[in-house]
C-alpha cells in the first residue's frame, strides 16, 4: 500500500530527530515514578510535535497524549516506558548520563521511537480512523508503573480499545538481524512473584547459643531447602539476598532472606510459590522462630493477542515484503508490567532487534547500548500499525 511506503520514507527522514530525543532521555534517567525531568522533556517534545491534548501527572508523573482522526472509529494505545535504573553508566558515550541512574535496558529508546510515532501519526492524522493514545509510562523496572496509571483512568477517555507496545532485543543471536521485527503468539514474559522473608528468633551472647533461637540458622536452612527444589528451562526460584547478624560474638535475633519465582505456566508457579512459603515456615518453625513474608513484585504474564499479532504481521509484511516479521526463538524469563494493560484489553507487545555493530552487552549491564540508526524502524511499525489497524 502505497501510504505505508510514505510512512516508512517518513520515519527515515525523522531519524536525526529521534536519535537525538533518545540522546536527551539517555542524559537524564529517573527511577520509578519520581521521573519529573523526564516527563517535562516528553511533554516539551509532543507539543512542539504540534500535539496539544496532554495530561501530565498520570499515576504520578506518567503521560498520556491523544490524536484524533478524521474519521471515528477506535481507540489504539501505543505505550512507551521511561524509567531508568539505579546503575552508574560506563558506556563512555558523550550523552551518558552523570546521575548516578542509567538507561541501561533502553527505555529511552522506547520512548524516542513512541514520539518518533505522534510525529508521524500526527501529521498523517487525515488517514488515521479513530484515535491514538500515546502512554509514556515511568517505574516499569520493578513494575508499579502501568498499575497506577490504568488506576488514574489513563485507560480511559477516550476509552482505549487495544494497545501496543515494542522492547528492544540486543541479545547476540546470529539468527537474527539488525531491524529484524521478532513476534511471538505466546506470552513474552513470565510470571513473577518477588518477596522478603524476614525471620525472628531469641538473641543471645554467642556463649549461651543453645537458649537462643538462631533467625540465621532458620534463613539459611530455607535457603537449601529452596536451592534443592527441581528446575527445568521455564521457570527460575532462587534466593539472592540474605542479611543477619550484627557481631560475631551475638546471635542473631532477625535475619531477612530475598528471592524471586518466575514461570511461564501460571499453575506452576502457584504451585513453586507454595513449596517455597512451606519451607520458609517450616523452617522458622524448625528453630523456634517465627517468619513474616512480604511481597515485593506479583507481575503476571505478558499475553499476546492473537488478532493483533495477525494485523501486526500482516503490516509488517506489507511494509516489508522481503523481510517479514520473525518468530522469536527464545523465550525470556523477564518482567514486562504492560502485562497489566494487556490484562484489561487486547494487547499486542514485540520486539525489535537493536543490537550494536559493536559487542552487544546484555539489559541491566554498565555498558549497554542500542543501534540508534535502526530506531525509526520503531516508530514506522507503529505508526503503520495505527494506520492499518
Amino acid at each position: 500500500m502505497n501510504f505505508l511506503k510514505e510512512i516508512d520514507k517518513r520515519g527515515y527522514e525523522i531519524k536525526d530527530d529521534i536519535i537525538s530525543w533518545r540522546r536527551t532521555l539517555h542524559a537524564i534517567p529517573e527511577l520509578r515514578m519520581e521521573t519529573p525531568l523526564t516527563e517535562a522533556e516528553i511533554v516539551k517534545i509532543l507539543k512542539e510535535i504540534g500535539i496539544n491534548d496532554i495530561k501530565q501527572g498520570v499515576g504520578g508523573h506518567g503521560v498520556a497524549a491523544v490524536i484524533k482522526g478524521k474519521q471515528n472509529g477506535k481507540c489504539l494505545g501505543i505505550r512507551a516506558d521511561c524509567d531508568g535504573l539505579p546503575i552508574i553508566e560506563e558506556t563512555g558515550l558523550p550523552f551518558a548520563s552523570k546521575n548516578g541512574n542509567m538507561h541501561a535496558c533502553g527505555h529511552d529508546a522506547h520512548t524516542a521511537m513512541v514520539l518518533g510515532a505522534a510525529k508521524i501519526l500526527n501529521e498523517n492524522k487525515h488517514l488515521l480512523k479513530g484515535s491514538v493514545k500515546f502512554i509514556f509510562q515511568p517505574y516499569e523496572e520493578g513494575a508499579g508503573g502501568a498499575k497506577l496509571m490504568i488506576c488514574d483512568g489513563v485507560l480511559e477517555n477516550p476509552k482505549v480499545d487495544a494497545i501496543i507496545g515494542l522492547h528492544n532485543h540486543c541479545t547476540e543471536n546470529p539468527e537474527y538481524e539488525i531491524g529484524d521485527v521478532l513476534v511471538t503468539k505466546e506470552p513474552i514474559s513470565a510470571n513473577i512473584y518477588a518477596y522478603e522473608a524476614v525471620f525472628s528468633g531469641t538473641s543471645s551472647h554467642i556463649c549461651l547459643a543453645n537458649n537462643a533461637k538462631n533467625a540465621i540458622y532458620m534463613a539459611c536452612n530455607a535457603v537449601s531447602k529452596i536451592s534443592e527444589m527441581p528446575k527445568d528451562n521455564d521457570n527460575v526460584n532462587a534466593v539472592s539476598i540474605i542479611q543477619g547478624g550484627v557481631r560475631n560474638n551475638i546471635i542473631s535475633e532477625t535475619c531477612s532472606i530475598s528471592g524471586s519465582i518466575r514461570a511461564f505456566d501460571r499453575e506452576k508457579h502457584e504451585k513453586i510459590k507454595k513449596e517455597v512459603f512451606d519451607i520458609i515456615e517450616q523452617s522458622a518453625k524448625k528453630f523456634g522462630g517465627s517468619v513474616q513474608i512480604k511481597t515485593t513484585i506479583d507481575l503476571i504474564d505478558t499475553k499476546n493477542d492473537l488478532k493483533l499479532y495477525e494485523t501486526f504481521c500482516k503490516t509488517v509484511n506489507m511494509l516489508y515484503p522481503d523481510r517479514k516479521a520473525v518468530l522469536l526463538k527464545e523465550r525470556e524469563l523477564i518482567g514486562e508490567d504492560f502485562a497489566y494493560f494487556a490484562n484489561d484489553i487486547p494487547g499486542f507487545y514485540f520486539k525489535l532487534h537493536t543490537k550494536p555493530n559493536i559487542t552487544a552487552y546484555p539489559l541491566h549491564h554498565p555498558k549497554f547500548d542500542v543501534n540508534e540508526e535502526i530506531l525509526y524502524k520503531g516508530s514506522v511499525l507503529f505508526s503503520a500499525f495505527a494506520l492499518n489497524w
